[in-house]
């Protein structure tokens, strides 16, 4: 995948995105790209999900409607404080930061 980290990301940007005209700038889309490939974590990003669900502590699961965010809700509601939010894909922070920001502010 070096070199192609790009690509990879696109379809995540995209294609998880409840519009994919508006889900992330053109300067996030290279600052998130740039950072991960300085990391090497590339393809590494959900490693560490096994140790999160045996660590204790108070979870707030956040979800896009048009990104599985019910269906995420339903496999978290066990675990996790679970927030839907409508209209909305997958990168909801750049989506709704509106909305997003109020459901961390509620949970903490």
């Amino acid at each position: 995948m070096k070199g192609r980290e790009r690509i990879y990301f696109e379809h995540y940007w995209n294609d998880f995105a409840a519009d994919k005209n508006h889900s992330l700038s053109e300067a996030d889309r290279a600052a998130y790209t740039a950072a991960y490939v300085r990391s090497g974590r590339v393809g590494r990003i959900f490693v560490s999900f096994p140790q999160a669900a045996r660590d204790s502590m108070p979870v707030l699961a956040i979800g896009g409607e048009k990104a599985n965010g019910t269906l995420l809700g339903q496999q978290m509601k066990i675990v996790a404080t679970m927030v839907v939010l409508k209209d909305t894909g997958h990168w909801v922070l750049e989506e709704r930061p509106k909305e997003t920001t109020e459901a961390l502010v509620k949970f903490l």
